[in-house]
This record gives C-alpha cells, structure tokens and sequence, in this order.
C-alpha cells in the first residue's frame, strides 16, 4: 500500500511540475527570449557609436538579468512545489529505499509528463511559440539587416536597374486593394511575397529550406469580410523592408508621414524584390502596399518604368468600411495584444487601436471628429484621395474604380492585361459583394461630404477605362 502511495506521489509530482512549467513558466521564457535576442539586435547594430552602443547594451542588460531571474525564480518554485509531497511523505515514512530507477517510476513520470504535451485548442491564428519567433524576428531591425545581407549574397546575380519593371497595388484600406491583387497574381504572371514567408521576410529563400507549408486549407481572414486566405496566400509584407531600412523614421505617434527614399535604399529594394522570385521564371515583382504613396514620388525620381494602379471606392461605402473594421479590430486587439505588435511590425494602421493617419501636409478635417464617427473615417478618405489627385499626371499611375472591379472583374483584367503589355487571364471566383450603406441612416457632415463627392468624380474622370469599344 506504500509503494502504491509514493507512486502515486511521483505521478503528482510529475504532473504539478509539468503544468506548472505549461502555464507559469510561458511567459517568463518568452521576455527572456524577447531580451536576449534584443540584446543580440544591439550588438549587429553598425549605425551607433560604440559609447552609445556600451550605453544601450547596460540598459538591456537590467532587463536580460531581470528577465533571467524571473525565468530562474518559477522554475525553482514549481520545483520546489511539485516535489514536496513526494519530499515530506519519504521524511516521515522513511523507507530504507526509495525507488529511482524501476519501470514503475519512469512510468509514473511519465505518466505525469503527458500534461505539458496535451493539446488545448487555440482560437488565435498563432502558437505561443510562432508568437515567439514572430517577436523575436520581426522586432529586431538590426537581426533583419543581417538576414537582408545573407539573403542578397544567396542572390548576387542580381542587378539593381535602375528603371526595373514592378507592379504596386495600393488605395486606402476597404477599398479592394487585396481582391485586385489577388485577381492579377492569379494570372502567374507575377512573384510576390506571400504569408509562407513569414516571420523571416528579409530572408525568404533561407527561410523556405527549413519551413515548407504543407497546410493548403484556407479560412476567412480576420476581417469578416469572406475573404479568405492560407500559407501561400500573398499580403501587404513588403512594408517591412521600409520600416527597417528607414528605421520607422516616418512613422510618428498619431500619423504616417510622406518622405524621400534615397539612392542606396532604393538599390535595397530593388534587389529585395527578386528575394521572391523563382528561379527559372521571368515573372514581374508585384506587391499590395497601402502605405506605398508615402514615398511614390522619391521612388519615381529613379524609376520612370514602375506601375502604381490605385483603387478607389464611393466615398461612404469605403468611410461605413472602415468605420465598421475600425470597431472590428478594437473588439479583437484589446482582447489580444499580439494583434498590435503584428500589425505594427507590418506596418499596418489603417485601423483599430494602433491606427495612424496619412499626413500629407493638408488640412486636418478628421480632427473635428471622434474615431467612432463615421465623419472621421470620410474626412481620412477626403484626405488620401484629395493627394491622389496630385499625383495623376504620371502616364504609369493607374486609377482603378471599384465598382469596376465589382461589376466587371474579366473586362478589368482583359484591359489592364493590354496596358500593362502582360498576358493575364481572368480565373472566375465567387462575385464580389458589398454591403449596403443607408445614407439616411447615418449623421453625415453635408459639407464635407460634398468635398468627398467632388474629388470623387475628379477620380471618375481621370479613372482607367475597360469600355473596350472605346
């Protein structure tokens, strides 16, 4: 019957220390990890002096051994706690030997041990440990240069022409940015950067001999609005390589801001591009980039070649859009941190609780409103599409309607597959849907309103034409 007992104590005991390790120890590991690679992030840093860099490092280095004393204190706690049944039960019974090395108690370990492998069903997209290695990746800018560096020599062949041919896709967010360039990558005319390339976007090809996606299931993305996606879906990434090159420099509290890419970068990024191309294949770089307006008129000071074909939408539709997505992602980020970070890491602030607006220099309409008016989000459309309007003397700036794609997606693809001089073929998908938006229903400032409606129809004018009678 003792015998029975203490094995039962070693199963216990076991099990204590296994889900003590699952549920305390997690977070404690991740900001050790989080620290230590921060550290490592510091040292690759060639930019600073080597004062500021000792300066910085001692810093880091309270957090590291904060963080390394927390990881070390829960250990020992858990420890301590799942062994002192099984330590006091052998103080008081005082066997004359204690059984280490049986079958029974590797058993009874074991036993215990199937807790921390047991699987709970996760509601979030990510595993603690992709969670982890997204942190530690994408939030080191310095490990990226590094990556950056090595990838480049995997690619030495290439050449940085200064007039090469690339593709963006962009619009203010809700405005069919990602349907129009899921339409055109279909045609497999195109190489783009896709979620299997994540975390490690500035090393893609290292990156693809050790993970191969296998799971070719897709599901609805986070938005609600039935469009789906899987592993080898692409995305608006490449905003990563900007905010690690310019260092975020353009990115402030409140806003995004318009700013010139020199030289040097634009060789990056133009190398960067081919990171994503298959060997053997003369496909053409294509990428969805909202934010890609902050810097389009530097990077056509070196690239008279490249195509930007912007989408836009009716002024309410797109405000109601992202007013809805706005309270969406509120909804999601405050239950779950890690949303932030992902969306920051990309760049993305077109909503929720990290959103930015676009400072283009102008008149500030949506400060007259709170982010929960549907006014705030028609003074950000104002806002882009009235600095839109700047930029349409470019013969290689194509503006897309929305509706156009809505309604008449082949034609669309058939008349841009004739611009761009590329062959692409429409591929049927399930229509395109919107939803609809009771004008009288909703507090509109009739003013600004009116402005939307105008640079609207300016858009109308100038927009590209798939009447093929023409």
């Amino acid at each position: 019957m003792m015998e029975k007992f203490y094995y039962l104590l070693v199963f216990l005991s076991s099990s204590v220390f296994c889900l003590g390790i699952r549920i305390f120890l997690k977070r404690p590991f991740f900001h050790f990890c989080e620290s230590a690679v921060s550290q490592l992030d510091t040292i690759a840093d060639i930019a600073i002096t080597e004062d500021n860099k000792e300066r910085i490092l001692i810093i880091k280095l309270k957090r590291l051994i904060i963080n390394s004393a927390s990881l070390i204190f829960f250990l020992i706690l858990i420890l301590a706690i799942s062994i002192l049944p099984t330590y006091i039960y052998l103080s008081l019974s005082k066997p004359k030997n204690v059984d280490f090395h049986s079958i029974y108690f590797y058993l009874c370990m074991f036993a215990g041990s199937v807790f921390l492998f047991l699987h709970r069903k996760n509601t979030s997209d990510y595993s603690y440990w992709s969670r982890l290695l997204h942190t530690i990746i994408l939030n080191n800018y310095n490990i990226a240069k590094r990556l950056y560096k090595i990838e480049r020599k995997r690619h030495i062949s290439t050449e940085c022409i200064d007039n090469k041919r690339f593709i963006i896709v962009s619009g203010l967010a809700r405005g069919g940015t990602t349907a129009l360039t899921n339409l055109l990558f279909e045609s497999k005319c195109f190489h783009s950067i896709s979620y299997a390339n994540m975390p490690f976007l500035m090393a893609p090809d290292l990156w693809s001999k050790i993970y191969k996606p296998k799971n070719k299931k897709l599901k609805e993305r986070s938005h609600g609005d039935k469009i789906v996606f899987g592993e080898s879906s692409i995305e608006a990434l490449e905003e990563y390589f900007f905010k690690v090159f310019l260092k975020d420099a353009y990115i402030t509290e409140f806003s995004l801001h318009v700013h010139d890419v020199d030289k040097s970068i634009y060789d990056l990024y133009v190398a960067y591009q081919d990171f994503f191309k298959k060997p053997g294949l003369n496909t053409i770089y294509l990428a969805k980039n909202n934010n890609f307006i902050l810097r389009y008129k530097s990077l056509r000071k070196f690239n008279k070649d490249f195509i930007i074909v912007l989408i836009f939408r009716y002024p309410l539709d797109h405000a109601f859009s992202l007013l809805k997505q706005h309270r969406n992602f509120c909804e999601q980020q405050s239950k779950d941190t890690f949303i932030i970070n992902y969306m920051n890491w990309l760049g993305h602030h077109e909503f929720g609780l990290n959103h930015k607006v676009f400072d283009f220099e102008m008149q500030n309409l949506w400060s007259r409103y709170g982010k929960d008016d549907i006014n705030f989000w028609l003074a950000i459309w104002v806002n882009y599409y009235k600095y839109i309007l700047s930029c349409l003397e470019d013969n290689n700036f194509i503006v897309v309607d929305y509706k156009d794609l809505l309604l008449f997606p082949e034609k669309l693809i058939l008349r841009l597959s004739m611009k761009l001089d590329i062959k692409m073929e429409y591929q049927a998908n399930e229509p395109f849907t919107k939803p609809d938006v009771n004008e009288k229903e909703l507090i509109i400032d009739e003013q600004l309103f009116r402005t939307a409606k105008d640079i609207h129809s300016q858009l109308i004018e100038k927009k590209f034409r798939i009447d093929l009678c023409e």
